[in-house]
């Protein structure tokens, strides 16, 4: 027999101990109650009436609920039996027997050692004499909702049913603390948000389970002080704001998803009034409505996680949202089962009682399984990442062979070649060397273009913004070209103030975006030509314009000169070379600087008047 179908029957070996009850006698019949303020602690001004039906029901009230019950001992033996509220929600419960002066206390509102007898449900021992009879006046001191039977069981059956109980609730610890341990571990080690997220979600909807059936309170923390059982509405906020958490962070929910997102700030929002306010209900009964508060908040953030699954799977294909949707659509069903028997719409079983462990436990098989999906895509995009971090660095390698020592090896081709030129007379030579130097001036002006990406590129990761005073920017460009603007004769005029700044990198700005737009400027314009740089603010913004006389740019290229997608290229009016990535990287820089560029141009085919003007737009510095 494989180890997994053992697994599988001793829980349903447990599950069928556990559902197998002892056998007992139903007094819910037979039982007289009513209802009185908080302040009434004479059961004589209680009015007692026969119970509506064969449950004790009641939603949730400031008031105390009053329980009479009659025994008799119709035999010639003396009868020691139980007496047991089936609810583990049944709160705080005294009892006086026969008007008895001091009552006895039971039920998980108390301390362990504080209940007349030491069980997780609200017990008392009754001992009747042969032929003897008893009056025991019950008093329910406790704003929760009411759904409970009243059982007479013989001691030796109920502390067997307690014992199959027991083994299912251990399991279910088991199971928990597995699930809380692996995730949190896992988060740990993987330093993954979504694993200690859940850890947490799960952990505090144990915690909440276990205090739904009293199980804290009377095996794990045995104390004569605090009672967890009094502050379940605290931890039933806490599960349903832990859960807005984890469904917000599994399913990837951002601002974006507009609709996910806000639904689960209010699910959130809602969950944290309780909360706060469970510190002070057990004090003030007139915080009663807090708990139809948080049972609604519960059924409808439920609901709204479903159609936030459904939404994710829909709209965004997240293939996480099937393990989503399945899980919680157990939990909808084992806490809705809970709810349904808990108010009374459903008969209130075994199998109903303990539904929210059911539930937690599938819950727990279907998310272990979406999170171990979950690692393996992460183990995924951790290879692909790798490889791609391999595969850049040796396209940065590749980068700096091309733009160093090819161009070099270039640049001495160059060279030699016009050397040629000037001591070979055969025409037919001269023509091919006229050839030859031209394609190596083509193939150090695309090295250049491919060194000016891997700057690009190495800024985008490094970039250091500073403040820079324009006027020392633009006159140290007009320096770099002097050469090149004195052989075409052309002119420059800077209406530079000196007290405009922009922030940016300058290095950048300089041998970027500035060095290119008067390399374009130059190439493009006639002998004798001017070229004007002005600056000035407008708005919120700082512009600095570059404008040339030249031959100006065709409509059908104006309008796709910045862009990635096509490179845009033409030979000057020297038949200077260029390869049109100059351009694109321009409107990069201006991104990253946080400004834009605007250009305009007349091309001379349209008009005499020809030329191009570009505009910086730099933001306004903070």
């Amino acid at each position: 027999m494989t180890l997994g179908l053992r697994i599988l029957i001793a829980v349903l070996s447990l599950l069928i101990s556990a559902s197998a009850f002892a056998e007992q006698w139903d007094l819910t019949p037979e039982i007289k109650w009513g209802s009185a303020p908080a302040k009434i602690n004479d059961p004589l001004q209680v009015q007692f009436n026969n119970i509506p039906g064969s449950t004790l029901q009641q939603g949730y009230t400031s008031e105390n609920q009053w329980f009479k019950i009659t025994l008799h001992n119709d035999s010639a033996q003396p009868m020691e039996k139980v007496l047991y509220f089936d609810s583990p929600l049944i709160g705080r419960l005294l009892l006086w027997r026969d008007n008895a002066y001091a009552p006895s206390y039971s039920g998980p509102g108390f301390t362990l050692v504080e209940r007349s007898y030491h069980s997780r449900l609200a017990a008392f021992p009754i001992s009747l004499e042969p032929y003897q009879s008893a009056e025991f006046i019950i008093k329910r001191e406790i704003h929760h909702a009411l759904n409970s039977k009243v059982f007479l069981a013989d001691v030796k059956d109920f502390e067997s049913q307690e014992d199959s109980a027991r083994m299912v609730f251990f399991f279910y610890i088991g199971g928990i603390l597995a699930l809380v341990a692996y995730n949190f571990l896992l988060g740990v080690y993987t330093n993954e948000r979504d694993y200690l997220i859940y850890a947490f979600f799960a952990a505090c909807f144990g915690v909440t389970a276990l205090i739904l059936h009293g199980v804290i309170d009377t095996y794990i923390f045995l104390n004569r002080h605090l009672v967890f059982s009094n502050y379940l509405m605290f931890f039933s906020s806490l599960s349903a704001f832990a859960a807005c958490m984890f469904v917000k962070r599994f399913l990837n929910i951002t601002r974006d998803i507009a609709v996910c997102y806000w639904g689960i700030r209010i699910g959130q929002c809602l969950s944290l009034i309780p909360m706060m306010a469970s510190f002070f209900a057990n004090t003030h009964r007139g915080l009663f409505w807090l708990g139809f508060w948080i049972d609604g908040t519960i059924a409808l953030s439920i609901l709204f996680f479903i159609f936030c699954g459904f939404y994710m799977y829909f709209k965004h294909s997240h293939r996480l949202a099937v393990y989503f949707l399945f899980s919680w659509a157990v939990v909808f069903v084992g806490t809705f089962v809970w709810l349904a028997a808990f108010h009374g719409f459903i008969p209130n079983t075994s199998v109903t009682m303990y539904s929210l462990l059911f539930a937690n436990l599938g819950e727990m098989i279907i998310l272990s399984l979406g999170l171990a999906y979950k690692i393996r895509i992460l183990d995924e995009q951790k290879r692909r990442a790798l490889r791609a971090a391999e595969d850049k660095e040796r396209y940065h390698r590749l980068v700096r062979v091309l733009s160093h020592d090819v161009a070099n090896t270039a640049s001495g081709l160059l060279y030699h070649s016009e050397m040629l030129k000037k001591h070979v007379q055969n025409e037919g030579a001269g023509e091919h060397l006229e050839r030859i130097h031209g394609a190596t001036d083509q193939l150090i002006q695309i090295l250049k273009s491919v060194r000016h990406e891997e700057v690009y590129h190495v800024f985008k990761e490094h970039a250091e913004m500073e403040t820079l005073e324009l006027l020392p920017v633009c006159e140290e460009v007009v320096r770099q070209y002097a050469w090149q603007l004195k052989e075409k004769n052309l002119q420059v005029t800077l209406n530079v103030p000196a007290n405009i700044s922009v922030r940016a990198d300058r290095s950048a700005l300089l041998n970027q975006v500035l060095s290119n737009l008067f390399s374009n400027a130059i190439k493009f314009s006639n002998d004798n030509k001017l070229i004007t740089v002005n600056v000035f603010e407008a708005s919120d913004t700082v512009v600095c314009e570059i404008a040339d006389q030249g031959v100006g740019i065709s409509a059908d290229d104006l309008g796709r000169i910045f862009s990635q997608k096509r490179l845009v290229t033409s030979r000057g009016t020297l038949n200077e070379t260029g390869t049109g990535l100059g351009t694109t990287l321009i409107a990069e820089y201006m991104r990253l600087f946080g400004g834009k560029v605007e250009i305009s141009s007349v091309h001379h085919s349209q008009n005499t008047d020809s030329g191009t003007k570009v505009r910086l737009i730099f933001p306004t510095k903070a």
